[in-house]
C-alpha cells in the first residue's frame, strides 16, 4: 500500500546543495528484513579494515550517561548493538545514500512542523560534507558523524510519532496510547526498507486530519513562504496535538471543539458532518479519547449537582414552582420524591445540596430525544437539545461541557445501521422509544471510537484554516513549544571532538 506521506517527501530541489545527487537506495525486501537484522552480530568481522576500526570505536561508546542525554545515549547504543556495531551511515567508499537522505530530512524538518535546529541539521551538513576517509582522523570523525546522525534521527523519529512536548497537563489524550513506540526498531526498518526517507516518515500519524494538515502546510511552504512564516507556529502546535492522539479505527467520530463540528470519518473520507454546541469558556468541553458504547432514546436528565446547587438553587429560593413549570422533579438521597414547596430553600447551601433534580422524557427535556454515552472521567456525554436555534449561531460555546449534536437521531441511525446484525430492528426500537417517550438503552455491538480534540488550525481542502482559540489553550502550548530547547548532541568520547 502506498504511504500517505509519499507526496510529503522533500523534493529534489529542496536538498542541500552539497547533499544533492543522492545515489539509488539499496533495495532490501521487507520479507528479508528479519534475516538481515539477524546477521548483524557477525557483520563487523567481514568489514573492510577501516570500517572495522570504526566498528571497534562504536562498540566503545558509553551505554549510559547522566542528565538529559541519558535516554538518547541508551537509544544510540541500542541502535548500534542491533546493527552489530557496524557503521551505518559511513563506509570506506563514502557516505551512504541513507545518510544523505537522513540529513536531508533533518534539514527539512520544518516541512513537518518541527525545528531543524533541534536536530543540529546545519552542523550535520557540515560534518558529513567535511568527511575525508583517507585522513588520519577519519575513524574518529566517522564515529562522531555516526553517533550524531543516529541520535538526531532517533529524536526526529520520536517527535514525528508522538510529539515534542512531554507535559501531561498539555497532552490530555497522550496517556491513552497503548503501545510504546520503538524508535530504534523503526529506524532499523527504514534503513533496510530500500526507501529510507519514505519509510522513516511512516512514524507519523496516518489520521485523515494529520495528513491533510501536513499536506496543506507543505503546499503553502512551496508556494507562499511569507504566508507560511505567519502561520508556522499555529500549524506546528496543531500537528503536535494530532501526534498525541491514539490511532483510530476505520470508522470513528471526531469532534473539533473550536470548529463546533462533529465528523463521522470512514477511512480517508467524511461520511457525515454535524454542527455541535460545546462548553463555555468557564465550563469547557474536555479533550478526550473514548468509545461510544450505547445510546439512550427518550432519556431522563439527572441534573448534575454543580448545576443544581449553583444555578437552580437561587431560582428555587425565589420560586419553588420553578421545577414544576419546567418538568423537573425533586428527590432526596434515598430516591424518594420530595415536594419542593416543603423545603426551606434558604437553609440549603450550594456546598451541602442534599437533593437530586430529574427531568422526565419530554419535548422540553434538556437532553432531547437521544443521548450518546461513553466512558470518561469528566461525566460528559453527547446529546440532543430542544434549543435548535442555537445551532444557527457562528460561535457555539454555550454548554456546561457536554456536546450537543444538531441531528442526533440521524447520527444514531447511521451508527446502528452499520453495527452488525439486527440493525433494522434496533433502528425501529430507537424510533418507537422516541415516539412513546419511554426511555430505552440501545447498545452498540461494536463500540465506535470518539475523539474530542482541540484544533485551532486545520486543512480546508488545499487551504489552511485558522479557528478561534475559544479556551485560550494555544498560548500555554505555544509557550511550552518554544521552551523545548534543542538538546546538544555532545560527543561522548574525547576523540569524537576532533575535526
Amino acid at each position: 500500500m502506498k504511504s500517505p506521506f509519499t507526496s510529503c517527501l522533500p523534493v529534489a530541489e529542496s536538498f542541500p546543495k552539497n547533499l544533492a545527487g543522492v545515489a539509488r537506495l539499496y533495495r532490501v525486501s521487507l520479507v528479508a528484513l528479519a534475516l538481515v537484522l539477524s546477521a548483524h552480530a557477525g557483520r563487523a568481522a567481514g568489514l573492510p579494515p577501516s570500517d572495522r576500526v570504526v566498528a571497534a570505536l562504536l562498540r566503545q561508546l558509553p551505554k549510559e550517561v547522566g542528565g538529559e542525554d541519558s535516554a538518547s545515549t541508551k537509544k544510540v547504543a541500542d541502535f548500534y548493538a542491533r546493527a552489530g556495531f557496524a557503521p551505518v551511515w559511513t563506509r570506506t567508499e563514502g557516505v551512504t545514500p541513507e545518510a544523505q537522505a537522513g540529513v536531508t530530512l533533518l534539514v527539512s524538518a520544518a516541512r513537518y512542523g518541527l525545528k531543524p535546529a533541534e536536530y543540529q541539521a546545519t552542523e550535520l551538513v557540515a560534518l558529513f560534507d567535511s568527511l575525508s576517509i583517507s585522513d588520519d582522523q577519519a575513524p574518529a570523525r566517522r564515529v562522531r558523524a555516526e553517533h550524531q546522525l543516529s541520535a538526531a534521527l532517533l529524536r526526529f523519529t520520536q517527535h514525528l510519532h508522538e510529539g515534542r512536548i512531554t507535559s501531561s497537563d498539555l497532552r490530555p489524550t497522550a496517556s491513552t496510547i497503548a503501545a510504546a513506540f520503538d524508535g530504534v526498531a523503526h529506524l532499523q526498518y527504514a534503513l533496510h526498507s530500500g526507501r529510507f526517507a519514505e519509510a522513516l516518515l511512516e512514524a507519523q500519524p496516518a489520521s485523515r486530519s494529520y495528513v491533510r494538515l501536513l499536506r496543506a502546510w507543505q503546499r503553502l511552504l512551496d508556494t507562499d513562504s511569507a504566508a507560511a512564516k505567519r502561520v508556522a507556529q499555529p500549524v506546528a502546535i496543531n500537528l503536535e496535538r494530532l501526534r498525541w492522539e491514539p490511532g483510530a479505527d476505520s470508522l470513528y467520530l471526531a469532534v473539533n471543539i473550536p470548529s463546533y463540528t462533529l465528523q463521522v470519518v470512514r477511512g480517508a473520507k467524511v461520511a457525515a458532518s454535524h454542527r455541535v454546541i460545546v462548553g463555555k469558556a468557564i465550563t469547557p468541553t474536555p479533550e478526550l479519547y473514548s468509545r461510544v458504547t450505547f445510546m439512550q432514546a427518550a432519556p431522563e436528565w439527572r441534573v448534575p449537582q454543580s448545576i443544581a446547587a449553583n444555578e437552580m438553587l437561587p431560582k428555587l429560593r425565589r420560586d419553588p414552582g420553578f421545577l414544576d413549570d419546567r418538568g423537573f422533579e425533586l428527590y432526596n438521597a434515598a430516591g424518594k420524591r420530595v415536594n419542593p414547596y416543603r423545603v426551606d430553600w434558604n437553609a440549603v447551601t450550594p456546598e451541602a445540596f442534599p437533593y437530586q433534580i430529574r427531568q422526565a422524557p419530554s419535548e422540553d427535556n434538556a437532553l432531547g430525544e437521544v443521548v450518546f454515552r461513553f466512558a470518561n472521567p469528566y461525566s460528559v456525554y453527547m446529546h440532543d437539545t430542544p434549543a435548535k436555534k442555537a445551532f444557527q449561531a457562528n460561535a457555539r460555546a454555550l454548554s456546561h461541557g457536554c456536546i450537543r449534536v444538531e441531528k442526533p437521531v440521524a447520527l444514531a441511525r447511521f451508527l446502528l445501521e452499520r453495527d452488525g446484525k439486527n440493525a433494522a430492528s434496533r433502528v425501529n426500537d430507537l424510533q418507537n422509544s422516541i415516539d412513546s417517550g419511554r426511555t430505552k438503552a440501545i447498545g452498540l455491538q461494536a463500540p465506535v471510537t470518539l475523539l474530542v480534540r482541540y484544533l485551532t488550525c486545520e486543512a480546508d481542502g488545499d487551504q489552511l484554516r485558522q479557528l478561534p482559540d475559544i479556551y485560550g489553550r494555544d498560548k500555554a502550548l505555544a509557550h511550552a513549544w518554544n521552551d523545548v530547547m534543542p538538546t546538544t548532541l555532545t560527543p561522548l568520547m574525547p576523540m569524537l571532538a576532533q575535526r
